[in-house]
């Protein structure tokens, strides 16, 4: 089976989420849901890029009265082996990351190393960031960093997909975070 293609994640309260749907569309227009879950909406913006589509509802959504928590642009969905999650990420560095710029990583479920009899096993989070981190040639700032790798492990129907996107803090919208 090929990767889900969607450009953004959209947090919501649980049972919100067809609300959350019906907003999004009103704020940006074209919107494919390619998978729904509790909580959890995986969509592709049809009219504009994922960062076109964040800003465009980050300038007109109400975080007092929305369903919406959090959206995430999405770079690139991938197998979730760590490996090539790393490759995939290492690739992008150059293009999105300035050399003088920071980074830091977020890290949101965990991802598979293949054992030596072929086997998926979990990845511990701490050596998922230390192998990705490696050959990033950047400098860390976990406080305020310049951009956020950031790489979310979803499930499309049972399976597993590493989301994958190299953005700025302020590309992700948190609706609880713009109430304060």
């Amino acid at each position: 089976m090929a990767e889900p293609r969607f450009n953004l994640i959209v947090t919501t309260y649980a049972l919100r989420e067809e609300a959350a749907i019906e907003e999004l569309t009103q704020y940006i227009g074209g919107v494919y849901v390619v998978w729904k879950q509790r909580s959890l909406v995986l969509v592709k913006a049809t009219r504009m890029d994922p960062y076109e589509a964040v800003k465009t509802i980050k300038e007109q959504i109400d975080p007092k009265y929305t369903n919406i928590l959090r959206v995430i642009p999405i770079d690139i969905v991938y197998s979730p082996i760590l490996e090539d999650v790393a490759k995939i990420i290492w690739d992008l560095v150059d293009e999105k990351i300035k050399p003088d710029e920071t980074f830091r990583i977020t890290l949101e479920g965990h991802l598979f190393k293949v054992t030596e009899e072929g086997h998926l096993i979990e990845a511990r989070s701490r050596e998922s960031i230390d192998y990705i981190a490696k050959n990033i040639d950047r400098k860390v700032n976990l406080k305020k960093p310049d951009k956020i790798v950031y790489v979310k492990v979803v499930r499309v129907a049972g399976k597993p997909y590493a989301a994958v996107s190299i953005c700025r803090p302020e590309d992700i919208i948190s609706t609880q975070k713009m109430v304060k």
